[in-house]
């Protein structure tokens, strides 16, 4: 635009267009003001996505990665994007330490993953993204593109979830749901429970942590198969399972997520969580 050429000139055209076009900036910024307001990254946002954590507090290169898992789960961009789920594997005992979180059921789903990603990698820290995708779970900037990427595309999959308040003697009923827009496998797809427990605190006394001490968020104390439903779109699926709380664990602190997986290449279609009151 010859802008300067324009108002370096008195004519009466240029002061009439100077006018109409404040007139249709007024105008504009009126409509703007009276239309409903944009909705918010986390309304309009895809997901959540599941990011689950295989490490292990006799891991030297875990701390990093649990670090990372902690600040996506409780960065408020991310609330209700990411549930972060930790996993603990039981093969680093060796070095000395016996990691309290850890469960040989937890490798096994690691091994289960490098299997449906025909891969002979095992590792700590390892980060599988909707059962999909997988990477080191401490860089941070490799992470932060796979949610990215998976936030992406809108999941094939709706889950609820829905909790009863915890009874004395110390059990959860969980009543769950879940629906396919789309088919997406030939089977059953599986709905799975997983209770999670943040904010716990070890003093490490061995093994490659010795004398530090881990916090570890997110980590997974059970995981139930809730309901089965065909992997095809249609109805709506309802289910509720009732699991046992150990009176160890801090009640504040827990949570539950529930999310629709594929038994056979481990894709996970759809996620929802909520804590524990």
């Amino acid at each position: 635009m010859n802008t300067t050429n324009t108002m370096n000139t008195t004519n009466t055209t240029n002061t009439s267009s100077s006018f109409f076009f404040l007139a249709l900036a007024l105008l504009a910024l009126a409509v703007r003001s009276d239309a409903a307001p944009a909705p918010s990254p986390a309304a309009s946002a895809n997901g959540p996505v599941v990011l689950e954590l295989f490490t292990s507090q006799g891991c030297s290169s875990c701390p990093p990665a649990d670090q990372l898992l902690s600040k996506l789960g409780g960065d408020p961009k991310l609330a209700g994007r990411v549930i972060p789920l930790a996993f603990h594997v039981d093969y680093w005992d060796y070095t000395g330490w016996h990691d309290p979180f850890d469960a040989p059921r937890w490798s096994q789903r690691q091994q289960a993953y490098a299997r449906a990603f025909h891969s002979n990698r095992i590792y700590t820290p390892q980060l599988v993204v909707d059962g999909h995708s997988e990477c080191v779970g401490s860089e941070e900037k490799e992470v932060l593109r796979r949610v990215r990427d998976a936030l992406a595309a809108p999941p094939p999959g709706r889950v609820t979830v829905a909790l009863d308040p915890l009874t004395p003697d110390g059990h959860l009923r969980v009543r769950v749901g879940a629906q396919l827009a789309k088919t997406v496998a030939q089977g059953d797809v599986d709905l799975w429970v997983a209770i999670w427990e943040t904010g716990l605190m070890t003093p490490v006394g061995a093994g490659e942590n010795a004398s530090r001490t881990l916090r570890n968020d997110f980590v997974v104390r059970r995981l139930e198969k809730a309901l089965a439903l065909p992997g095809t779109a249609g109805a709506e699926h309802t289910g509720e399972i009732v699991l046992g709380v150990d009176k160890r664990w801090k009640t504040g602190a827990l949570g539950v997520a529930a999310f629709l997986q594929d038994p056979a290449t481990l894709q996970i279609y759809g996620a929802a969580s909520q804590a524990v009151r």
